[in-house]
């Protein structure tokens, strides 16, 4: 009699290059960690190369699925939950490469943390862009869960999450995102559950020219603002018209840039009002989000310094956010008083 594995490690893989395909397939494949079963979800089913790389393997551990056409790696993440058959469900890039002891690693740990529902790894940046680079997002709970109005502080291709959760709370990848489906998919997690990172790099991340966020800037922006918009509403914070454009095209979009005064004035409020209402509404941690907004505000100022030759000295003075030094900012308002700016 077949027993139920304790890992799912969930593949989506999508018109995949065979070298990309074999150096994913055999990572997971050559883990220290043995008992799992590894479900391949091929949702470009026309490439039968794929499916015959995979079988190749003939590992029992493998279960080749076919979507009948192509959903979308969102769609196919929910297929995926719903094929897994293990509690914890670990994710895996087409494209990627996983360390050895990744499983082993994040297994140990969720099963010593049974407070921690979701949890992500260090990484390696390699490929085309990007090589070489290491990664390691913060830690803790309440870090992470005060980040995701911001960005994401956990990696997907790295996670491990538990499926009864997913299961007992309806939580699925939202389908009409094209990217930020992880962080939405952290975001409900987060609702129930507690968020984690290992501090180690235990995963090799593929930069390519052909990425998402690099062809889809303009719908990924769109996405942002749609975030923006379920997390003010969860939360109970109210802004104007005014504020929330602010909000999502400078306060925190860290392409913007602020060349007039009165911008960085208007992001400077639009962040106090947030920290303002979680200090009042308590719905994340503090003081980590309150200083997570000080710090964005610390970006902001630094941007318009370069870009609009700002003098922000006064606005840090008033602000009621916990503002830390920083030297960069200090020399370049020292600079642009002595200029008289």
């Amino acid at each position: 009699m077949k027993t139920t594995p304790k890992v799912s490690v969930l593949m989506p893989i999508y018109k995949t290059r065979p070298e990309h395909l074999k150096a994913a397939l055999e990572s997971i494949l050559s883990q220290t960690f043995k008992d799992f079963e590894f479900v391949i979800l091929n949702d470009s089913p026309e490439e039968t190369t794929l499916k015959d790389i995979v079988l190749a393997y003939e590992d029992p551990r493998i279960r080749y699925v076919e979507n009948k056409q192509n959903l979308g790696v969102a769609a196919s993440y929910n297929r995926l939950i719903e094929l897994a058959q293990a509690p914890l469900l670990a994710m895996m890039n087409h494209d990627d490469i996983a360390f050895p002891h990744r499983l082993e690693k994040q297994v140990a740990f969720l099963s010593s943390h049974q407070e921690t529902g979701l949890l992500g790894t260090g990484y390696k940046k390699f490929g085309e862009l990007n090589r070489f680079k290491n990664v390691l997002n913060p830690q803790n709970d309440k870090t992470i869960r005060s980040s995701l109005l911001f960005k994401s502080s956990i990696h997907h291709p790295t996670i491990m999450f538990r499926k009864n959760i997913v299961t007992a709370h309806n939580i699925r990848y939202n389908e009409n995102y094209v990217s930020l489906n992880d962080r939405d998919f952290y975001y409900e997690m987060s609702k129930h559950t507690k968020l984690a990172n290992l501090n180690e790099v235990l995963y090799k991340y593929r930069f390519h020219k052909d990425m998402v966020s690099k062809r889809h800037r303009a719908k990924i922006f769109n996405e942002q603002c749609l975030f923006h918009d379920k997390y003010f509403k969860d939360n109970g914070i109210e802004l104007t018209i005014d504020e929330k454009f602010v909000f999502d095209n400078y306060a925190a979009l860290g392409r913007c840039k602020i060349k007039y005064p009165e911008m960085l004035k208007a992001v400077a409020s639009v962040l106090e009002k947030i920290a303002k209402a979680n200090q009042t509404g308590g719905f994340m941690p503090e003081p980590e989000f309150s200083a997570l907004c000080a710090r964005y505000l610390l970006k902001r100022c630094l941007n318009a310094a370069v870009f609009g030759k700002i003098n922000s000295t006064a606005l840090l003075a008033q602000t009621q956010m916990p503002v830390t030094p920083n030297h960069l900012l200090n020399f370049l308002n020292f600079a642009y008083a002595r200029k008289g700016l």
